[in-house]
C-alpha cells in the first residue's frame, strides 16, 4: 500500500471541464457575433432596401402624376 492515495478521475474531470468550457466560450462568442456583428449588418441592409423601395415607390407615383 502506498503512502499517497492515487489520484483517480482526474482525466475524466478534466475532459468534462474542457468540454463545458468549450461550449460556454462557443456560446458566448456565437452570441457576440450574432448580436454584435450580424444583426448590425442585416439592419443596415434592410434599411438600404427599405429606402430603395420607398424611392422607387415615390418615383412611380411621380411618373403617374406626369401622365
Amino acid at each position: 500500500m502506498s503512502a499517497i492515495a492515487p489520484i483517480q478521475g482526474t482525466l475524466r474531470k478534466r475532459i468534462i471541464s474542457d468540454i463545458a468550457t468549450g461550449f460556454a466560450l462557443g456560446g458566448v462568442m456565437g452570441s457576440y457575433w450574432w448580436w454584435g456583428y450580424h444583426k448590425g449588418i442585416i439592419g443596415k441592409r434592410e434599411a438600404f432596401y427599405a429606402q430603395l423601395a420607398e424611392q422607387k415607390k415615390s418615383e412611380a407615383v411621380g411618373a403617374e402624376d406626369e401622365n
